[in-house]
């Protein structure tokens, strides 16, 4: 293994850890989530044993990437990842504020997203829905 696919196989891993900390952050890991954690995991080509690893080591820390395409990227499976239990608690809007922040994304606009996505919980969420709040923040 070369140190380019160590540096692919640790931005993966941090993705899946941070979807972790979101899942876990109200106290209820929702069994949509670890469905959604492991389908996300599966399709970088984790396999369950490192996910599993993933979650039980509760020493890592989550980096925040420095490419704007990971960090978006990022925001996305986490808007996703709030949406897939049904509903959003306080601690999940906290924590989305939280890593959109680290993210370095404008606070108004992680608010208004976490809007959108409340506004179409129970139904799919319309595919430009989330675009068009971003665009507003673009410079």
């Amino acid at each position: 293994m070369n140190l380019d696919d160590l540096a692919e196989k640790a931005k993966k891993e941090n993705i899946i850890a941070i979807m972790i900390s979101m899942s876990m952050v109200d106290g209820n890991v929702h069994e949509n989530e670890m469905l959604y954690i492991l389908k996300l995991g599966f399709s970088m080509g984790l396999g369950e044993d490192e996910i599993t690893n993933i979650s039980m080591n509760k020493k890592t820390t989550p980096f925040i990437p420095s490419s704007e395409h990971d960090r978006m990227t990022i925001l996305y499976y986490l808007i996703f990842l709030i949406k897939v239990d049904g509903e959003i608690s306080k601690e999940e809007k906290d924590m989305m504020h939280h890593f959109g922040l680290k993210l370095g994304f404008n606070h108004l606009m992680v608010a208004n997203i976490i809007s959108v996505v409340q506004a179409n919980m129970g139904r799919k969420l319309p595919s430009d829905a989330i675009l068009k709040e971003v665009r507003k923040y673009l410079n």
